[in-house]
């Protein structure tokens, strides 16, 4: 009995210790979770969560003044390379919505684990973790060869926001500024930009989008993709249908048509296994303006840069061209706790040498395409990104 109370009091003794210890352990880790999230605020990136489990620590993140995630990933690692000692599990957001695991080091691809859904779930901050970003994009259209203007042009200038309204669900809008015009007879007048509400979900290699409202192009309307894209193997394919009109918004108030334009078009693309960089794309069904065909793509990636080359045979003719998406200089403009005033992350043009016929034609959303943000985030890809050697910059 009195070794027993000895050991009682021992124990009692010990606790206070132990006690003091734990809380010791759970204060650096607290700090250490704050400056690193602080740190990481500083560079632009949201949503920021650390799930620090056994002997791995899963960071979850959102960069949205980046496209390309390796280069967000490579960021952060220089940003907080002496405030982690244990590997780190990077888990890059697209749209508030969990992409996939990626281990630090070789960055391969895993899906993301029920438990880790979990955690973001219950720490996910759509009004908190989030900036007001606002986004200086251009629109330009411009056709070179007309006989009485040679170089005819029409160049836009757009500021837009998004909000998060739910997970994977968003509101986009923005103020179109008309800079020049002599490709029609639009009026310059500053008009609202495009405005829309988007769903972007995933289930496993399965990606849906979802979008209503008004577009570029002149469209408004219903856009509907999907894509099965396994993020660590070549073969990706998908389907896309819309069904839209014909508005403008002049001085006088908008003007619209009824809806009458329906488009089905499926895809398949291919990342070539000896040079991932480069990826084949057959798209054929019915385009804009109810044009029937094929058109092929090859895709060069650069990491935030993509140039391609398409050509197209369809029912309206054929055409040929390319088309490049680039970050527009200078990226950051402004940047506080909750507020971010950038240039776009992506600037995609493409011209086509037709100029009489409009050749197996799509809409730009003024967001990103499905397929253009799925090919993004394959591990595929940043094989061949890694060995160039090419280091990771602030914005």
């Amino acid at each position: 009995m009195r070794a027993n109370f000895k050991s009682i009091l021992q124990s009692a003794a010990v606790m206070p210790l132990a006690v003091s210890c734990l809380l010791l352990v759970t204060t650096s880790l607290f700090a250490q979770q704050s400056e690193l999230e602080k740190k990481l605020n500083i560079e632009g990136f949201e949503q920021v969560h650390l799930m620090d489990q056994n002997d791995t620590v899963r960071i979850f993140f959102e960069k949205r003044s980046f496209r390309y995630p390796l280069h967000s990933m490579e960021l952060a690692e220089l940003q907080i390379k002496d405030l982690v000692q244990k590997p780190i599990v990077w888990i890059p957001l697209y749209h508030n919505r969990p992409m996939g695991a990626y281990r630090q080091g070789d960055y391969a691809f895993r899906p993301v684990r029920k438990n880790e859904t979990e955690f973001f779930r219950q720490n996910n901050d759509l009004q908190q973790g989030y900036r007001f970003h606002f986004r200086l994009m251009p629109e330009f259209n411009v056709n070179f060869g007309y006989f009485s203007n040679p170089y005819r042009n029409k160049t836009n200038l757009i500021l837009d926001t998004r909000f998060y309204l739910l997970p994977g669900v968003s509101l986009h809008t923005g103020i179109l500024f008309p800079i020049r015009n002599t490709l029609d007879n639009q009026e310059m007048n500053i008009r609202p930009g495009p405005t829309m509400i988007n769903w972007f979900g995933h289930t496993g290699n399965h990606f849906f989008s979802f979008t209503a409202g008004t577009f570029l192009s002149a469209r408004y309307g219903f856009d509907f993709q999907y894509r099965f894209a396994p993020l660590n193997r070549n073969l990706s394919f998908g389907i896309e249908s819309t069904y839209t009109g014909y508005y403008f918004w002049p001085s006088t108030g908008l003007y619209s048509e009824e809806l009458n334009e329906l488009t089905l078009i499926g895809d398949i693309e291919w990342r070539l296994p000896m040079l991932p960089m480069i990826s084949a794309r057959l798209s054929a069904g019915r385009f804009l303006y109810g044009d029937k065909g094929l058109r092929v793509d090859l895709i060069r990636q650069w990491g935030t840069v993509d140039i391609s080359f398409f050509a197209a045979v369809t029912t309206a003719g054929e055409n040929a061209g390319f088309q490049f998406i680039i970050p527009l200089f200078p990226g950051k403009i402004l940047r506080t706790r909750k507020i971010e005033l950038r240039t776009s992350e992506e600037f995609p043009w493409e011209y086509g040498f037709n100029n009489e016929e409009i050749v197996a034609t799509r809409y730009r959303l003024s967001i990103p395409r499905l397929s253009e943000v799925v090919r993004q985030y394959n591990d595929r890809l940043w094989i061949s990104r890694r060995s160039l050697k090419i280091p990771a910059t602030a914005d």
